[in-house]
């Protein structure tokens, strides 16, 4: 799979085929039952069974592994859009399933990229989806919460205390967009229960922490 991601990074690259240039040979056949395209010798897009396919691999399915993968998903994106326009050079523009999928697909990698853009913030990379995970820098809060409750050590507490600031800068920064909106409910919730848990769970190793006592 990595020789495949590797590929997908690459669409849109200044060596691939620029709009309006034209290949010959087996790309200037009609279409098949498949919509196949092949943009390079070992890569071939089709549309089967209502899914786009890269590979054999279900492009829907890329998007949601891609993570916060910048260049995976716009590699993404210049393939479908590549893809679509070699399905619309030959009479493709009446295949109403295969525009309707590749425009669904163009806009989720969309609204992927504006949340991974709209979640860059003073070095810090955060991603909320919905649901009780909050990332920031690929570091899932909530986890590392939990962790502290079953196991409070002074090393967890201290990591602990710096999430806490990451999520207070983000609480802080001005931001007008609905999306930005959600982000900061949770991320304040989330501030919240980490000083509680912070304020109501003592260390275990607290003593072992402290220096030694000397006495006057």
């Amino acid at each position: 799979m990595s020789s495949e991601i590797n590929k997908i990074r690459n669409f849109g690259g200044a060596s691939r085929i620029r709009p309006g240039e034209r290949t010959t040979g087996v790309e200037d056949l009609p279409l098949d039952h498949r919509l196949s395209f092949s943009s390079a010798p070992d890569e071939k897009w089709t549309f089967e069974e209502n899914h786009v396919l890269f590979n054999g691999h279900d492009v829907n399915e890329l998007i949601n592994e891609s993570g916060n993968d910048i260049r995976y998903l716009s590699g993404l994106s210049a393939g479908i859009d590549q893809y679509r326009k070699h399905v619309w050079e030959r009479g493709g523009r009446s295949e109403g399933k295969f525009n309707g999928t590749a425009n669904a697909l163009l806009e989720k990698i969309l609204g992927k990229l504006g949340s991974i853009y709209d979640g860059l913030f003073m070095g810090l990379r955060f991603e909320y989806t919905g649901g009780e995970d909050f990332w920031i820098n690929d570091v899932n809060l909530k986890a590392v919460l939990n962790l502290y409750r079953l196991r409070p050590t002074m090393e967890a507490r201290c990591y602990l205390i710096g999430l806490r600031n990451k999520l207070g800068l983000i609480i802080g920064a001005q931001n007008g967009s609905a999306r930005y909106d959600g982000v900061k409910q949770m991320a304040e919730e989330l501030f919240g229960e980490i000083s509680c848990a912070l304020d109501s769970i003592a260390p275990d190793d607290m003593d072992r922490a402290l220096p030694p006592h000397r006495p006057s």
